[in-house]
């Protein structure tokens, strides 16, 4: 079943990845209710928090970003509003 962030997740960056990440945990309390939400272990998501060069991948940040829309929807088009801005900015100076 198609849903309206089908593929939505191949266009955030590393940053917005870890915002989402962030929010999720502001929401969830702990990484690991936020590795049980994912069907993840726990050393993935504080790899994500703790390691420079990881983060969660396409699949996994779909999933971030449906819960996230569920639990905070305005959270969620501000990260979403926030990487537009980001990726315009990109274009414009190109």
């Amino acid at each position: 079943m198609e849903s309206r962030i089908d593929g939505l997740s191949e266009f955030i960056s590393r940053r917005g990845r870890m915002k989402i990440l962030t929010a999720l945990l502001e929401e969830a309390q702990t990484p690991a209710e936020v590795a049980r939400r994912l069907n993840i272990t726990r050393n993935a998501v504080y790899g994500w928090i703790n390691e420079s060069d990881r983060h969660p991948s396409n699949e996994h940040v779909h999933e971030m970003l449906k819960i996230l829309n569920d639990e905070n929807e305005k959270k969620f088009r501000e990260i979403l509003v926030e990487e537009l801005q980001i990726f315009q900015e990109l274009i414009s100076k190109f």
